[in-house]
């Protein structure tokens, strides 16, 4: 599957608390093939009730949706952690 992109989108939780760490958030979304840190990651930040965020790796062409709760999502937008680039949907 070299240079082609994966058929499936994976479906996941996020797995951090509002208090992590910055490094504890990002790894919440790491590429469920090679652990990267996702090359994009879309988010709904006008979502109230919890979101999700499309992630992509550049590198194993791998699509993913990490769905994310109320807290979690406001954790997001108002501390978004380093190292994790999240753009607007």
């Amino acid at each position: 599957m070299h240079g082609e992109d994966r058929g499936v989108i994976l479906t996941d939780a996020a797995r951090f608390s509002v208090d992590d760490t910055d490094a504890l958030v990002t790894a919440s979304f790491a590429c469920p093939y090679c652990l990267r840190t996702p090359s994009t990651a879309v988010f709904n930040y006008e979502e109230p009730n919890g979101s999700a965020v499309l992630c992509r790796c550049d590198e194993c062409h791998a699509n993913w949706v990490i769905a994310v709760n109320v807290g979690q999502a406001m954790r997001l937008a108002i501390a978004p952690p380093e190292g994790l680039e999240l753009e607007a949907a």
